[in-house]
């Protein structure tokens, strides 16, 4: 399988536990390096899951023959592991599940079609749209822009109301669809969201004492 637009990603060791995440580099089709930050690491060869965060593919799953070892450029890079890694089997492929949410608090300043700053908070997102809170009154149609940094670089994406709810104790709620999104921005939503989805579920196994579910 060849990825796409695929720049990082979250090893496991044999009994599930997360081992790192990692930046990754396209060699050929089927074959990786894998460059790590954490120095917690030892020279080994394994066979483990990985879980890739790919652009256009969403989130693939796995088998990898893996061999870890020092990095050479790790004073330029930072990174002091690397790892040669081969695909060996694809288990799962989370593709384009725009109605995959996960829960966030980001707050944000909004401009509003008819020119009005509106500063708010997103409490869900998925690549294809959010759900924001704010005391502002807004209504249904109406379409908001917004700058916001998914990755590395910062976005302006737009969006359409297509959903009002007034709360109680005072404010709204707005469910928004993101409108026209560029392939680098829908890309870099997505990878926002699966990334946020496996932090989600390494907390929830940390609370817990939990093994890392394979299915997510």
């Amino acid at each position: 399988m060849k990825m796409r637009d695929c720049e990082s990603c979250q090893g496991y060791f044999s009994d599930k536990k997360p081992l790192s995440r990692a930046r990754v580099f396209e060699v050929s089709e089927n074959v990786l390096r894998l460059f790590f930050t954490t120095p917690k690491l030892r020279s080994a060869r394994l066979k483990t899951i990985v879980d890739f965060y790919d652009g256009q593919h969403g989130l693939v799953r796995c088998l990898c023959d893996m061999t870890l070892k020092k990095n050479p450029a790790a004073m330029q890079t930072g990174e002091p592991w690397m790892a040669d890694c081969t695909l060996v089997k694809v288990y799962e492929a989370f593709q384009r599940q725009k109605d995959v949410r996960v829960k966030v608090q980001i707050a944000l300043d909004f401009r509003a079609d008819d020119n009005r700053m509106i500063t708010g908070t997103v409490q869900n997102i998925s690549a294809g749209g959010l759900y924001f809170v704010t005391t502002q009154k807004l209504v249904q149609g109406q379409y908001i822009t917004f700058v916001y940094k998914f990755k590395s670089e910062p976005h302006r994406v737009t969006a359409k109301i297509l959903r009002v709810q007034e709360l109680r104790g005072g404010g709204f709620g707005y469910g928004c669809q993101f409108l026209e999104l560029t392939p680098g921005q829908e890309a870099d939503i997505r990878n926002f969201v699966y990334v946020r989805q496996i932090q989600g579920q390494l907390e929830r196994q940390k609370r817990h004492n939990l093994p890392v579910d394979a299915g997510l």
